[in-house]
């Protein structure tokens, strides 16, 4: 599967490493950053309830603190429920963000989310993302360390 949603996001499903693969083809505004919950479960559903997805954002020249908006509404669509649990997710972001993202309220979304079993973790590396992802698929309930 590689299915591009807009001139904005595109989707793959990689087989052997069990991965759904979303990626931001351009630099584009906070409100059309995040392509719609319903496209990627779908995807996810068609591909062995894929529960491990890497998220390429390296295209953007600025961090949206939307996407902490957007990750929440995800865990509100009950993708948990719908995958099963628990459910990691690998955001790859440029290095320079990486304060930005750390910062308080990123921290509290992962607390909170954890509690559902829903991991959304931040990389700068898409090799360290994608070893972390492959971890993750050895564990029943809890992330691996990062």
């Amino acid at each position: 599967m590689n299915d591009v949603f807009s001139d904005v996001f595109a989707l793959s499903y990689e087989h052997s490493p069990n991965l759904l693969v979303g990626r931001w083809l351009r630099d584009v505004a906070d409100r059309s950053l995040y392509p719609p919950q319903e496209e990627l479960l779908s995807a996810a559903l068609q591909n062995n309830r894929c529960r491990f997805w890497l998220l390429d954002m390296r295209t953007q020249r600025a961090y949206s603190p939307v996407l902490l908006d957007w990750l929440d509404s995800l865990l509100t669509q009950q993708v948990v429920s719908v995958l099963g649990s628990p459910v990691f997710i690998a955001c790859v972001a440029e290095k320079i963000h990486q304060a930005e993202i750390e910062g308080i309220g990123t921290e509290t979304l992962l607390r909170q989310q954890a509690q559902h079993e829903f991991y959304p973790y931040f990389f700068n590396d898409e090799a360290a993302a994608r070893e972390w992802l492959a971890d993750s698929q050895d564990y029943e309930h809890r992330p691996p360390q990062r």
